[in-house]
């Protein structure tokens, strides 16, 4: 089983690759064909879906000709930046996506933090109404006294009961801060949320690599001069690839799942 999210980023992502193929096959015959018109073996260019020109002889012209070469001239290069500024665009929307999506699974991000509060305000209505619930937590707060504890052993009781630690009372806050986060999700920001927020172990060269890629977007973006070509771009979706399959597992495995009936 996969999110919807993924599989929605699984077919953007091939129609990329299927526009790249097609580009690659189109192209070295456009010149091939600009080489029959040139030697006079074909009457003119074929006229294209669109630019169209209603020039008498416009597709026999040299000047056409010209400019289709110098055009096609770049077009690997091209295509293969093209294809990187497309491929991590869709990526990033494939993140905030599968966040959102589970959220919607679970009635948004302000039901999802109500699940939270509302089992924070029953751990402090457990406390203050169960003599055993504070008793075992006030043996866990600090004290001078010098006669022996057993921590553990109070820790354990209130982990059976279901009794909140302060981490625990802090998750309606984590759950509050993504809803916020995801509105503006920066891309240089994606691998902490995963880490630190979906509690995903994400290793450091694949990170590393992540953020490789985004730093080539940029300089793309930017107007910088990068060399590329469609073996790098391949690779650098493997890498896509492997986080999105990575991310996909782990929120279907651990976020998917029906929190309401435990409330």
């Amino acid at each position: 089983m996969a999110t919807n999210a993924f599989n929605e980023w699984k077919l953007q992502t091939q129609s990329i690759f299927d526009y790249s193929v097609l580009i690659h096959y189109a192209v070295p015959a456009l010149k091939q064909h600009i080489s029959l018109v040139e030697r006079g073996d074909l009457s003119g260019l074929s006229r294209p879906d669109y630019y169209r020109s209603h020039k008498p002889n416009a597709y026999t012209e040299p000047a056409l000709c010209k400019d289709l070469k110098r055009r096609a001239s770049e077009y690997k290069a091209q295509t293969s930046k093209f294809m990187i500024l497309s491929l991590f665009s869709y990526f990033e929307a494939f993140v905030v996506d599968i966040i959102k999506e589970f959220l919607d699974f679970h009635g948004g991000a302000s039901a999802l933090n109500g699940f939270a509060v509302k089992k924070a305000k029953r751990s402090i209505l457990m406390r203050n109404g169960n003599s055993k619930v504070k008793r075992w937590s006030s043996w866990l707060k600090p004290t001078t006294r010098k006669s022996g504890r057993d921590y553990k052993a109070a820790a354990r009781q209130l982990v059976d009961v279901g009794y909140f630690f302060p981490s625990d009372f802090l998750s309606a806050y984590g759950v509050y801060m993504l809803g916020v986060k995801i509105k503006d999700l920066k891309s240089k920001d994606i691998p902490e949320v995963l880490i630190n927020a979906l509690h995903m172990d994400l290793d450091e060269k694949l990170v590393r690599e992540f953020h490789r890629i985004r730093d080539i977007r940029n300089n793309i973006a930017h107007g910088r001069h990068v060399n590329l070509t469609i073996k790098d771009v391949t690779d650098f979706n493997s890498t896509l690839m492997t986080m999105a399959k990575k991310i996909d597992s782990h929120v279907y495995d651990f976020f998917l799942v029906y929190e309401k009936y435990a409330i």
